[in-house]
């Protein structure tokens, strides 16, 4: 039974017990039926507006029944195409998820085997990069001996180029005093003539600012007046010798004798200690 009967059967029974209740109000005061006629009358007529109203309460909330029924039914219809849309993309989405799993179970594998290559190479560098900071390290090492030679080799080129001048200087002086002893009537080959010293290596005693020097060799050694020395000052290295200048025998002595300095080949203030021998070396 659907709820318009469920009223009407409420207002049935309503009014069977209003009438019922009339009957029995009759019944029990025997009033005049005309007055009373007219009371249940009235009251008949206010039960059946009361009637029409309920009536109307009834019509209109059957009317509400309906259209929300139908609301809820249009919604259960929406949400049965959702409910079938969604079961359709849950299984999509489940088919996605399990070929995924598959691609990802082999990117996995892959990704594990090139861990491992990447991890090989790793090593690979490493070592190279070790053995390439030992070739550096040998690298370095060979350019300082090449750098330490090739200053040497520049110091031995200047030294090189100041004996090859030296010696240019005494083959010119020599030949200038041959040609002075040829203008003499003298022979260049005589003893008198002949001015290169004996090889020999002394030190300066005395230096005089004048250009006297006092040294440590005399006849003794084979000196004889007009033979030259050369003087210089040794140093720690070859390149920190330094030559001071030529000198010319004037007097000699047994362990001693006197020369002068030859302005032309000065080349710095002669002291004592300085060292004297036949050749600069």
């Amino acid at each position: 039974m659907n709820l318009f009967g469920k009223i009407l059967v409420v207002l049935i029974l309503v009014m069977s017990l209003t009438y019922m209740g009339l009957a029995v109000s009759v019944y029990a005061t025997h009033q005049n039926w005309r007055v009373v006629a007219k009371e249940y009358e009235t009251q008949v007529i206010n039960q059946l507006r009361k009637n029409d109203v309920l009536t109307g309460r009834f019509n209109t909330l059957k009317t509400e029944i309906d259209q929300l029924r139908k609301l809820k039914d249009n919604e259960v219809a929406a949400l049965e195409t959702r409910r079938v849309q969604l079961e359709g993309e849950v299984k999509k989405r489940t088919d996605e998820i399990t070929t995924i799993t598959a691609d990802k179970t082999a990117t996995t594998a892959a990704i594990e085997k090139l861990t491992a290559e990447i991890a090989k190479k790793t090593t690979d560098v490493e070592n190279l990069m070790k053995a390439l900071d030992d070739a550096k390290f040998q690298s370095d090492q060979h350019y300082q001996t090449v750098l330490s030679l090739t200053d040497q080799l520049a110091k031995l080129g200047a030294e090189v180029a100041k004996a090859n001048k030296v010696n240019k200087d005494l083959v010119a002086e020599n030949a200038k005093l041959k040609m002075v002893l040829v203008a003499h009537n003298i022979d260049p080959n005589s003893p008198i003539a002949n001015s290169t010293p004996p090889k020999v290596d002394g030190y300066v005693k005395a230096a005089t600012t004048d250009g006297l020097v006092e040294i440590s060799l005399g006849s003794d050694d084979g000196l004889t007046r007009g033979h030259t020395l050369e003087v210089y000052r040794p140093g720690a290295t070859a390149g920190a010798t330094k030559y001071l200048g030529r000198i010319e025998i004037l007097q000699t002595k047994a362990d001693v004798s006197v020369g002068k300095v030859i302005p032309q080949y000065r080349r710095g203030n002669i002291e004592k200690d300085d060292r004297v021998a036949t050749r600069f070396n």
